[in-house]
């Protein structure tokens, strides 16, 4: 024992023997004060200093980096061209022959692929990875020119060699670590197939073929942690699957497979392109049957359990957009409609959202989307079979949907109040849907015009802005339906009487359902849109009846210029008649719509008339307008002068 350790023996030895008196004494007396000595630092073992942590390795520089990494790939790619030229320049010179020019390249892959060995094991990593690719770009290089351009082997030789080639290139990425020499194998054994095609191969072969070589890129990507291997195999499984186009349904077993190669990816990025791509294959391989809708069905409901095993929320708004996109090219070169399978369907993705609510998750934005979604796109494709078969039903069809979403909504409302509002609105969309369903023609808009009003007058009653909202898109809707239904009811101008038709009628109760829905409003920008909304449907209708009336009375010759005289006037009398009643009523909204539309006759006289109308119905049009001008800065000017009166 050194000196220093039993000094430090001994202090140690002191201090208890303090301690055990203290504690067999008698106990201090409280009025006494006791000072206890603190520590010295002889008393204390010394501190012993850690050791200095090593300085991190410097990083390479960029120098270094450019001339290992990509210089020497750079390299590579010039000396597989050379010798590429090399190839087609012997060829045209006869200098070798066939054999002689394909033994050099192949000795030249396999003296490469050992130079990056020998490399390799010299510390030369990035410079023998290079040497290796070079070595694996050879060979493939070779056996291609030995099959397609002197025909020195049969084709099944050919793929052979080509497909040990692909394996030499996976275990050199594998042992050298090397992405590069990964992708080359990877883009050389997915180019084999093609490369090779000159006598033709059976699909089961080229699928078969395709299925192992993506099986082992993604174990190769998972291996070695990368993703570039994952993004080739699906490019390149897709590229041959669509080569081949197998039509017959025994194939759907490679679907099948390939879906579950690239679900057992990590990444998710790779999955969803997996099933975007498989679930609508899957659809079509049937056609016309629909096995193939219920197979995609099948992939959808196995996406959404990987969804909530791996906690992946994306997967599932994937699996919708698949699963109607199959839907989508199925029913193109299909006759009917499977109300079953679209069923089952609306059901897989109506219960995935009540699942994860049920688990306590938090309904995100496409959560929110789908669930719309999904019973809109059910409806539709719905509404084909049963219009055509069950027209009498289709109205009690959308109620009893209408049930469904309500049902859901109640599910949902202490538990995501977003999604249990938004299956609301969708509820009672397809109750106002439901009345009009069963009619027909312009009758339909009527009754779609009078059901947003009276959700308006419902929303500021309850003093519920989303209902008003609701109502905003149901007028749109009604918009839609006046442009292209309503406005083209009648081909022919004598069909209908003036003013006294369905058309104009459609028309005249839009305009009253939106002047009704500005009056409960009251103030703000939805009461002006819908008052303006209201005046614009009026002038439409008024103007499909100017051009009615154009169409009866002129002759055909005079019938553009006719029509547009009296589409001018009409507007221009309109205008002046919200220019007269705002300033009666002392209302500014009517006179600035009125300022507005003649503003709008104004540039449609100057811009169009001027130049396109006849002399006499052009002097016509802007003596009418001049008038109706005048009239107009009358009325103006007489309520400036009683205005400064008061």
């Amino acid at each position: 024992m050194t000196p220093e350790e039993q000094e430090r023996f001994a202090a140690l030895e002191r201090r208890v023997e303090q301690l055990e008196r203290r504690l067999a004494g008698p106990p201090p007396r409280p009025a006494v004060e006791r000072v206890v000595r603190p520590p010295l630092a002889a008393d204390l073992p010394p501190i012993v200093p850690l050791p200095p942590e090593p300085p991190p390795p410097p990083s390479p520089s960029r120098e270094i980096t450019v001339g290992v990494n990509w210089i020497s790939r750079i390299a590579v790619v010039t000396v597989v061209l050379a010798l590429a030229f090399f190839f087609q320049y012997a060829f045209e010179n006869h200098w070798i022959t066939e054999a002689g020019r394909i033994a050099i390249g192949i000795a030249c892959g396999l003296a490469a692929l050992g130079a990056g060995e020998y490399f390799h094991h010299r510390d030369q990593r990035a410079y023998g990875q290079a040497l290796a690719a070079a070595g694996v770009a050879f060979l493939y290089l070779s056996f291609w020119a030995m099959f397609s351009l002197y025909h020195l082997i049969s084709q099944p030789a050919a793929f052979g060699l080509m497909v040990l080639t692909t394996a030499i290139a996976g275990f050199a990425a594998l042992r050298y670590n090397s992405l590069v020499v990964a992708l080359l194998g990877l883009a050389g054994g997915y180019a084999t197939p093609g490369l090779l095609s000159n006598g033709g191969h059976h699909p089961w072969f080229v699928l078969s073929y395709a299925l192992l070589l993506s099986a082992g890129a993604v174990a190769l990507a998972r291996v070695r942690g990368w993703v570039w291997p994952e993004i080739l195999a699906i490019l390149g499984t897709t590229v041959l699957y669509v080569s081949q186009l197998p039509a017959e349904p025994a194939y759907a077993a490679y679907l099948a497979a390939y879906y579950a190669v690239f679900a057992a990816s990590p990444n998710l990025p790779i999955f969803v392109v997996a099933l975007l791509l498989a679930i609508p294959a899957m659809a079509t391989i049937w056609t016309p049957g629909e096995t193939g809708l219920l197979g995609a069905w099948l992939l959808s409901g196995v996406s959404l359990a990987i969804a909530d095993r791996r906690r992946w929320t994306l997967i599932a708004p994937a699996a919708f957009a698949a699963f109607w996109i199959g839907y989508g090219l199925w029913y193109g070169e299909s006759a009917y409609t499977p109300l079953l399978v679209l069923t089952l369907g609306y059901a897989l993705f109506l219960a995935w959202p009540l699942w994860r609510a049920s688990r306590r998750q938090e309904l995100g934005a496409l959560d929110l989307l789908g669930l719309t979604l999904n019973a809109g796109f059910y409806f539709g494709a719905a509404y084909g079979l049963l219009r055509a078969s069950y027209d009498p039903y289709v109205g009690l069809f959308a109620v009893a949907l209408a049930i469904v979403q309500a049902a859901v909504a109640r599910l949902l409302w202490r538990i995501d109040a977003r999604g249990a509002m938004l299956s609301a609105v969708t509820a009672w969309v397809f109750l106002v849907l439901a009345a009009p369903i069963q009619f027909a023609g312009y009758r339909v808009t009527i009754t779609w015009a009078a059901e947003a009003a009276a959700m308006v007058w419902i929303g500021v009653r309850l003093v519920d802005r989303r209902a008003v909202i609701a109502a905003m898109f149901l007028f749109g809707v009604v918009a839609l339906r006046l442009a292209f239904s309503d406005s083209l009811l009648y081909d022919s101008p004598g069909q209908y009487a003036l003013l006294f038709n369905a058309r104009f009628l459609a028309f005249v109760a839009v305009a009253i359902a939106l002047w009704a829905s500005a009056w409960w409003l009251r103030e703000g920008t939805l009461a002006n849109a819908t008052y303006l909304a209201g005046h614009a449907a009026m002038l439409w209708g008024l103007s499909l009846e100017a051009a009615g009336w154009a169409g009866r009375t002129a002759a055909p010759e005079n019938f553009r210029s006719v029509a547009s005289t009296a589409v001018s006037v009409v507007a221009a009398a309109y205008a002046l008649l919200l220019v007269g009643g705002g300033a009666n009523w002392k209302h500014a909204p009517s006179r600035f719509i009125g300022m507005g539309v003649i503003g709008l006759v104004v540039l449609k006289l100057y811009l169009y008339d001027v130049w396109l109308l006849g002399s006499f119905y052009r002097m016509a049009a802007f003596a009418i307008l001049g008038v109706m001008l005048l009239v107009m800065s009358y009325l103006y000017s007489r309520r400036s002068a009683s205005s400064r009166k008061l």
